[in-house]
């Protein structure tokens, strides 16, 4: 459900407008719920892969990566003709943000719902700590990446020392 509300936030800030500023944060953060998602998936997956876990998790990978480039092949072009001669300018991209964001609040719904009538266990000690560690390790990841994202926004601004000589 996480994946399908991300892909919501992202289609309502097309729409709305982009604040580049907060871009590299959000970008870490959606990552990392894509990848944990793609973990679940994998779990099932990867419990045939005996000795050779690490072997089965790059060519999960690899595959994942060769499919996003296929997918970019196709619909980069197709993206590129639509916007040029259907559907111009920024109502192009309201137009096409807005049939994402719909796709993907039906999406989310589906899941919501699906979720909404799971059978949650009841926490014990056990679980309240590994969940205060996953906490702890997300707020790090975020701090990690608002720093970096810091720095780099510090030194792409500041003049180089001796530009002016």
């Amino acid at each position: 459900m996480m994946i399908a509300l991300s892909i919501v936030y992202m289609a309502l800030e097309n729409i709305v407008g982009v604040d580049l500023r907060r871009r590299i944060i959000l970008t870490g953060m959606f990552g990392l719920v894509h990848g944990f998602g793609f973990s679940y998936g994998l779990q099932e997956q990867l419990q045939f892969a005996g000795d050779h876990l690490l072997v089965s998790l790059f060519s999960f990978n690899v595959g994942i990566e060769i499919g996003q480039i296929l997918v970019l092949c196709v619909m980069i072009p197709a993206l590129a003709l639509v916007r040029r001669y259907l559907l111009v300018g920024r109502v192009g991209t309201i137009i096409l943000s807005a049939i994402v964001a719909h796709t993907g609040w039906h999406w989310m719904s589906e899941r919501w719902d699906a979720l909404s009538k799971a059978a949650w266990p009841s926490p014990d000690w056990d679980a309240v700590v590994v969940g205060a560690r996953w906490v702890a390790l997300l707020l790090i990841a975020g701090g990690v990446i608002g720093y970096v994202a810091k720095r780099l926004r510090l030194g792409s601004i500041e003049p180089a020392v001796g530009a002016d000589d």
